[in-house]
């Protein structure tokens, strides 16, 4: 950041945060009209999907476009727009429908996420679940928060038969487990890593996901205490994939420094 840019105020930051939250509230009645109206005849209703998420998106962008001139979208510049002097201070990641095939069918774990990036640095971060009503957000590596109470990883580390991991939809063709506690998949990548921050789930394993399917869950993660890191152990930063690079290799979320508690239980087939 240069000399003459100074980073956003507190009070910037909160009625930044109270803008988001109302549009994403705003985007959910909308989506909301369409939930559950899939063909029931089809796996995956693709026309449905498609007009929810172009629903959501041109609401959510024309209205922070039509208040905020030094805000962009990551989904509408290129590598080189991001790599010149001209790209925009404040850039969004966006994902309009997190969960598509949930919302498609009529099941509750869906919804919108948001992170904004300032000079590529994580700022802030919204996760809104329409059906349930729970809005997440969180300031970068500061708080998180569910309906603004604050919300924190579980401090019990211990693994048995009682603890939870959520996982990907196909999750058992890549992994066999041994894992004593619980496993499941409620369809939502986002809604996961928040499942994880607020302490309802021990841990989550993320594969073959995109920068938007992480960016916001990973901040509210990292501000309730928890991280993401490679099974091997390495640290994830979703700031190195901003070039839209699919990320392939296996990933999990968890309270600081138990992701090994948990990963000795699942290995790759």
């Amino acid at each position: 950041m240069g000399k003459d840019e100074k980073s956003l105020s507190e009070r910037e930051l909160w009625t930044l945060k109270e803008f988001v939250e109302n549009t994403l509230r705003k985007s959910g009645v909308v989506l909301m009209e369409m939930y559950g109206k899939g063909d029931r005849q089809r796996k995956f209703d693709d026309d449905l999907v498609t007009e929810a998420e172009n629903h959501a998106w041109e609401l959510i962008s024309r209205k922070i476009k039509g208040s905020f001139d030094d805000h962009g979208f990551l989904n509408e510049l290129s590598q080189e727009n991001l790599s010149e002097e001209s790209c925009p201070r404040f850039i969004w990641i966006l994902d309009s429908l997190d969960g598509a095939a949930s919302f498609q069918a009529g099941m509750p774990v869906w919804g919108i996420s948001a992170a904004l990036f300032e000079k590529f640095w994580p700022v802030l971060g919204f996760l809104y679940l329409p059906v349930t009503g729970e809005l997440y957000s969180a300031y970068a590596g500061r708080e998180a928060l569910l309906n603004d109470k604050p919300i924190r990883v579980r401090e019990d580390h211990n693994v048995d038969n009682e603890s939870l991991v959520l996982v990907y939809s196909r999750f058992h063709n890549n992994f066999t487990s041994t894992f004593p506690g619980k496993i499941r998949n409620l369809g939502s990548s986002a809604g996961h890593m928040a499942y994880v921050a607020r302490g309802a789930a021990d841990a989550c394993l993320l594969k073959n996901v995109s920068v938007q399917d992480l960016a916001a869950g990973s901040i509210i993660l990292e501000a309730a205490g928890g991280e993401i890191r490679y099974l091997d152990g390495r640290p994830f930063h979703v700031g190195e994939f901003l070039d839209g690079r699919r990320i392939a290799e296996p990933l999990i979320a968890a309270p600081k420094g138990t992701s090994e508690s948990f990963v000795k239980y699942f290995k790759m087939i």
